[in-house]
C-alpha cells in the first residue's frame, strides 16, 4: 500500500449540516439509526438465511453500501456522520448485521459464513455492482464474497481492515486472552459474562475512550449511548461471543493477497488495538492498495473524525474511477 496522511479538513462539498446540531434530536430517539431517518433515510429489510436484516437507504444510482465492524454494541449507527454524504450521488445503504443494531437477534452464535451469506443476499438485492464501504471485521467478509462473487462488486474502501488474527497474532493481548475468550467459550458463563462487560455503560465508554477515540472529550453521551444500544439488545450476546471467544478472528491477510478490484485503505494514525506492524505488513504486502493514516484519530475515525473520513472516501472514489476496471 502506498501510504499518506489525511488531515483535520471540512471535505468538500460536504453538507451543511453539523453532525453536533442533531445531537439532542439523536438523544432523544427511539433507536440510535434514527439519526438516519433524520437525515432523510427510509428503513428497509430484507430476509436471510440468518435472519431479517434492517437497512437504511438514500439516494439513488449506482449502489453504495456501509459495513459496520464486529463487536459489542456495533450497528449502522457508526456511520451515520459519514454516509448521508453520498446520498447526493449514490444510492446509499447501510445495513444492520443481523444480530445487530435493528436487525433480527437469531439466539444462536454467528459465523463468517453466516455475514457472508448476508451481505451476498444484500448486493443481489441492490441488482447492480456497488461500491462497498466496510470496516474491521467486515473488510474480510467482503472480501471473502467478492471472491465468490465478484460481479457483485465495483470497488472496496476499508477502515482499519483486520481479522483479528493477522499473520497469526492474535488482537487480544495475553490479559484477554487469558480471561476473555475462556470465559467467551464457556456456555455456562459466557452470556452471563456479556451482560456482565458490555450492559455496563462504563465498560463501552471507557474502551471508547482508550482505544476507540483519541481525544476522550468527545466520546459524548450520544456516542456511548448509540453503542450501548445496540449491546443491550436481546440477544446481541449471540453475534458478539463469537469473536470473544476467538470463533470469528480469522487471517485477513489471504483476503488482502487475493484481492482483485480497486481497493484503498484508511487507518486511524493512532490506532493501537490492531496495531502498527499488522497494519504495516499488510500495507507491504499490497503497495497498488493505497493507505492513508488520519491524523488525531484511533480505531473510529468514522465518528471522531467524520469530515476527514468523507474526503478519504471521495479521493478513493476518484482514484479507482481512474484506474482500469
Amino acid at each position: 500500500m502506498t501510504e499518506s496522511r489525511s488531515e483535520n479538513s471540512l471535505s468538500r462539498g460536504a453538507k451543511a449540516t453539523d453532525v453536533r446540531e442533531l445531537a439532542a434530536k439523536r438523544l432523544n430517539a427511539a433507536s440510535p439509526t434514527d439519526a438516519f431517518l433524520l437525515n432523510g433515510f427510509e428503513r428497509h429489510s430484507i430476509v436471510t438465511a440468518a435472519g431479517k436484516m434492517v437497512y437504511y437507504e438514500a439516494g439513488s444510482g449506482e449502489p453504495m453500501i456501509f459495513l459496520h465492524g464486529i463487536g459489542g454494541g456495533a450497528s449502522s449507527w457508526t456511520w451515520n456522520r459519514v454516509a448521508p454524504d453520498f446520498s447526493d450521488s449514490f444510492r446509499v445503504v447501510v445495513p444492520d448485521w443481523v444480530g445487530w443494531g435493528e436487525s433480527e437477534h437469531p439466539a444462536r452464535f454467528l459465523r463468517f459464513e453466516d455475514y457472508v451469506q448476508s451481505l451476498e443476499v444484500m448486493l443481489e438485492h441492490l441488482g447492480a455492482k456497488a461500491t462497498i464501504v466496510a470496516q474491521s471485521l467486515a473488510c474480510g467478509f467482503a472480501a471473502a464474497l467478492a471472491e465468490r462473487r465478484p460481479e457483485l462488486v465495483r470497488r472496496f474502501v476499508f477502515n482499519t481492515p483486520s481479522g483479528g488474527r493477522d499473520f497469526g497474532k492474535d488482537a487480544f493481548g495475553v490479559f484477554a486472552r487469558l480471561l476473555i475468550t475462556p470465559a467467551a467459550k464457556t456456555p455456562s458463563v459466557n452470556i452471563l459474562f456479556y451482560n456482565a462487560l458490555f450492559h455496563r455503560r462504563r465498560f463501552i465508554s471507557g474502551w471508547l475512550k482508550r482505544e476507540g477515540f483519541f481525544d476522550a472529550a468527545e466520546v459524548t453521551g450520544e456516542v456511548v449511548e448509540g453503542f450501548l444500544y445496540s449491546a443491550r439488545k436481546a440477544n446481541a450476546a449471540f453475534s458478539a461471543l463469537p469473536f470473544a471467544s476467538g470463533d470469528l478472528r480469522y487471517d485477513f491477510a489471504p483476503y488482502l493477497s487475493r484481492l482483485s478490484v480497486p481497493t484503498s485503505v484508511f487507518w486511524g494514525a493512532h490506532e493501537s488495538q490492531v496495531g502498527r506492524e499488522v497494519r504495516d505488513r499488510l500495507a507491504a504486502m499490497r503497495q497498488d492498495v493505497p493507505l492513508t493514516l488520519i491524523n488525531n484519530a484511533k480505531a473510529c475515525p468514522e465518528l471522531e473524525r467524520p469530515r476527514d473520513v468523507v474526503d478519504v472516501i471521495r479521493q478513493s472514489l476518484d482514484r479507482s474511477r481512474l484506474s482500469p476496471q
